[in-house]
This record gives C-alpha cells, sequence and structure tokens, in this order.
C-alpha cells in the first residue's frame, strides 16, 4: 500500500550496431545476463524516428518471467541514427519494467546507461526534446499483467545548458489483471500524467539506480510539477518536490494532494479488506482542507513513512 501511495506521490513521474529489419530480431547494445529484446519489423518514421513493431523485451536469468510487449514503440531524436533509437527504445523500456516490478540487477551496468544516453544528454543541454511512445502494451510479471492503451515518455531540454531538463509521462487505458492483489487491481489509476523537471546531468545515475542496485551516494533533486490520477470517479491530482534514489524506502518527498470522491476511495479500501489504510484515510478526511472539489492535504514521505499534516499515517 504504501508504494502505492508513493507512486501516486512521486509518479502519476529510463557497441553493436542496430539495423532495421523485417519478421527478426536487430542486435542491441544490451550487456549478457540484462535483457534481450526483439522486433518483428522497423522502420523509419519521418526523421529522427522510428516504429518497431512487435516489439519484445524480456529479463534474462532467473528473471526472465518479467517482459515487455508492445504492438508498436515509437522514438524521436533531434540528431540520432536508427542504432541509437533502437539502444533508447531497450534502456527506456527497461527502465519501465525496474520500474513498475521494482527488480534489481547486477548485470545491468551504470556503463550501459551511460553509452546509451550519452547522445541525449548532449541534445538535452542543448535544448532538443526526445520521444518514446508505446502502443498496445503489456506488462507481465508471471501471471500478472498489466496492459496499457499508450504510454508516452517525453524528455525536453532547457534553453540554456545548466537548465533542468523536463520530463513528462502520460498513460492511458491501464488495467491490471491476474495478479493476487485484490487493492492492486481496484485502484490502479486508468489514466495518469507527471511532469517533473530534474538536473539533465542526474539522468543517467537514476535511470541506473532504478534497474541496478541503488547506491545510496544517488540522490536526484525533482521538481514535481503536475499529478494526476484517475480511476473511474476517483481522482488523485498534486505537486511537490522529490529526493529520488531508485528505492522507494530510500526516496523522499513533500508536497500538496488533493483527491476528489475520497469516499469512494474508502470505499474501495475497506472492500479489498485493507482496514489500516482505510482507516488512515478516515483520519485523515477529518484535518483535511475541504472544498467544493473535494479535499486536500500537505504530505510528506521520509525514511518509508507518510505524514498528512506532520501526522504519520498507518499504512504498513
Amino acid at each position: 500500500m504504501k508504494k502505492l501511495l508513493l507512486s501516486l506521490l512521486l509518479g502519476a513521474c529510463a557497441p553493436v550496431i542496430a539495423f532495421p529489419v523485417a519478421g527478426g530480431a536487430w542486435a542491441t547494445s544490451l550487456p549478457d545476463g540484462c535483457a534481450v529484446s526483439t522486433a518483428t519489423s522497423s522502420q523509419a518514421h519521418g526523421a529522427d524516428s522510428i516504429v518497431s513493431r512487435g516489439y519484445d523485451l524480456r529479463l534474462s536469468g532467473e528473471n526472465a518471467h518479467q517482459e515487455l510487449r508492445a504492438g508498436d514503440i515509437t522514438a524521436s531524436g533531434s540528431g540520432m541514427d536508427a542504432s541509437a533509437l533502437h539502444d533508447l527504445e531497450d534502456a527506456a523500456s527497461l527502465v519501465m519494467v525496474a520500474t513498475l516490478t521494482g527488480h534489481h540487477s547486477d548485470h545491468c551496468p551504470n556503463s550501459y546507461f551511460l553509452q546509451v544516453v550519452a547522445p541525449v544528454l548532449d541534445g538535452v543541454q542543448s535544448g532538443k526534446s526526445y520521444d518514446l511512445v508505446w502502443d498496445n502494451g503489456v506488462m507481465s510479471t508471471g501471471a500478472t499483467h498489466l496492459s496499457f492503451r499508450r504510454a508516452h515518455l517525453r524528455l525536453t531540454g532547457g534553453r540554456t545548458p545548466d537548465a533542468p531538463a523536463v520530463m513528462t509521462l502520460e498513460t492511458q487505458g491501464v488495467n491490471i489483471d491476474g495478479s493476487k492483489n485484490h487493492l492492486l487491481e481496484a485502484t490502479m489509476p486508468q489514466q495518469a500524467f507527471a511532469s517533473a523537471s530534474m538536473p539533465a546531468s542526474s539522468i543517467v545515475p537514476l535511470a541506473a539506480a532504478i534497474v541496478g542496485h541503488p547506491s545510496e551516494s544517488v540522490a536526484v533533486p525533482v521538481e514535481l510539477t503536475s499529478i494526476k490520477a484517475v480511476r473511474d470517479t476517483m481522482q488523485i491530482s498534486g505537486n511537490g518536490k522529490a529526493t529520488l534514489t531508485g528505492n522507494t524506502d530510500a526516496s523522499a518527498g513533500e508536497g500538496h494532494i488533493a483527491v476528489q470522491h475520497l469516499d469512494d476511495i474508502i470505499a474501495t479500501l475497506r472492500e479489498s479488506g485493507q482496514t489500516k489504510a482505510s482507516a488512515a484515510l478516515v483520519l485523515a478526511k477529518l484535518f483535511g482542507h475541504r472544498s467544493a472539489t473535494g479535499t486536500s492535504w500537505d504530505v510528506n514521505w521520509d525514511a518509508g513513512v507518510l505524514t498528512v499534516n506532520h501526522i504519520p499515517l498507518p499504512i504498513h
């Protein structure tokens, strides 16, 4: 439950030459023991853009049951050739898998992300933009399948080399099935949007921390300008600041959260048997700021503890 709430707070926020193929796979720079990717076809899509159809990325070794498939994945980036764009597809998909599963691996080294993202960092520092779009995707972990109609990740540089990079992520048509976690199935946002800014130099270490073993030295300051998550009548929005480490419990954040139809969320938690969480929200409702559009609070997450108006909530 705490990781679900943190996700809504912080995220409701990644040399072998690749070549176009038809009906097969391309060689990639993915390290041995990290993951393997394939596509049924790949072709140019306008200038500085490629579309890979039938894309599949599967983790290697003991984590081979974790897989991301997409009907199409489109990568766009000014000045990047097909090889660099294919590698960017793989690196971003790998970060997505790690973010959704919490998986960490010794076989996806920092040097890999540094090699793949280096041209992106150069572009961001000169104000260029990069886009990745996954259409008709399915993230599988054993029998659990998280599907989405579209996920769009955009990274944009500032007007000066020292300006922060702006990252936005939008997901549509999200659904989960096969999970034994009924609460997760009942509360997973069907649509979500997040916008955040961070130092461009922090993109590589943060991506490596998410996929590999997080280092205590990785602490990336992030400005969360806008977060919105919607499921049926339930809606959560907010903004704030966070320090991300790649490890949920080691990350910290503070900000403002507003909820529409809070009673629906409380009822959902109760129906899922989450008595502590539902009781915590009932308590939070009492000292929340109420308006015609819903209830809002000032929140803080630190050392694995969520506090609302300086009062810790029993969400464990």
